[in-house]
């Protein structure tokens, strides 16, 4: 009896010393997966093989290690299932180096409500978008800006003092440390955020252009399309492109790539944005993707649908890669 008590009064002392020296429970690290060099990982999508712990569901994000850098591309549509997938890759978000949005579509950005919660000082780069909290510029002094001289300084937006007004906004992320990004830029050495905007109207389907909305032009209307950004990154086979659901389309999206970076089409991994089309549209996409603009490998996801993964897989054969969710890509 003693002896047990001479023990744990050494013990609530603090003078035993453990012998194996093994480290507290609160310090053990969790292991987590390491992301090697020029490697993809598909973090969220709806087809895939059907790996343990994995969840499918209709949205996009990847994460992808270049140059030294870890960068989320994308945050998928439902929070609770990315972080379900972060988790289950074994993917560390705190080494995130920044992360981009793509667009501003709930399938490609509620997932970052979980990146900041475990990450909340990352970098994230958003387009420049009005509705997702960029300072822009906005006109508001109507159609005929003499009627101002009519009205009394109580009538008049800001006493009458509202030239070059800006939105200034709070909102979702306005405390994030975000950068909206207006046009083509080298973020890194070999790192260029590429900027494009829809020259269609709508959010979901096959969208009517601007000039077959006569209502639109006869009522003087200003269209603002919707802005994007992709990811192109300089590998010693040309560039590693990353669309995230391609509204300007996957084909503008290349051209101005290639303008931009005067570099050849590596690869194209992402979104194509193709279930609206049909199949004699879709053929001629994949005849141009591959002879017009060179594209060397395609690696259609999420938006990009049945039809275009079969006839792409079709047209690009051995140089079709596979981006499930779940899947590794290099190269």
């Amino acid at each position: 009896m003693y002896k047990i008590l001479c023990f744990c009064t050494v013990l609530i002392l603090g003078g035993c010393s453990q012998s194996n020296n093994k480290p507290l429970v609160e310090d053990i690290k969790p292991d987590f997966r390491e992301i090697e060099e020029n490697t993809i990982i598909n973090l969220y999508d709806a087809f895939g093989e059907d790996i343990e712990g994995l969840k499918k569901d209709f949205g996009f994000s990847c994460i992808v290690k270049f140059k030294g850098k870890t960068i989320l591309f994308d945050g998928g549509t439902n929070a609770d299932i990315f972080q379900n997938n972060i988790e289950a890759l074994n993917i560390d978000l705190t080494q995130i180096d920044f992360a981009i949005a793509s667009h501003s579509h709930f399938d490609h950005i509620n997932g970052f409500d979980y990146l900041l919660k475990v990450n909340p000082e990352v970098k994230i780069y958003f387009p420049v978008d009005l509705f997702w909290g960029a300072n822009m510029p906005f006109n508001i002094s109507g159609t005929d800006s003499t009627a101002t001289d009519s009205l009394d300084k109580r009538m008049q937006y800001f006493g009458g003092n509202y030239k070059d007004f800006h939105f200034n906004q709070t909102g979702r992320f306005w405390n994030a440390n975000i950068e909206f990004i207006k046009e083509s830029t080298e973020i890194e050495p070999g790192i260029k955020l590429i900027t494009t905007t829809s020259s269609n109207m709508g959010y979901f389907n096959a969208y009517p252009s601007l000039d077959a909305c006569e209502s639109c032009e006869s009522h003087g209307t200003k269209f603002d399309g919707l802005k994007e950004i992709s990811l192109s990154l300089e590998s010693n086979e040309g560039e590693i492109l990353f669309v995230g659901c391609s509204h300007s389309t996957v084909e503008k999206i290349i051209i101005e790539t290639k303008e931009y970076t005067k570099n050849d089409m590596a690869m194209v991994y992402g979104g194509y944005h193709l279930l609206p089309y049909d199949r004699e549209t879709l053929i001629d996409l994949a005849y141009r993707l591959k002879y017009d603009h060179k594209v060397k490998k395609v690696a259609p996801a999420h938006c990009s649908g049945h039809l275009a993964f079969k006839i792409l897989q079709d047209n690009f054969k051995e140089n079709y890669v596979y981006a499930g969710l779940g899947e590794i890509v290099k190269f």
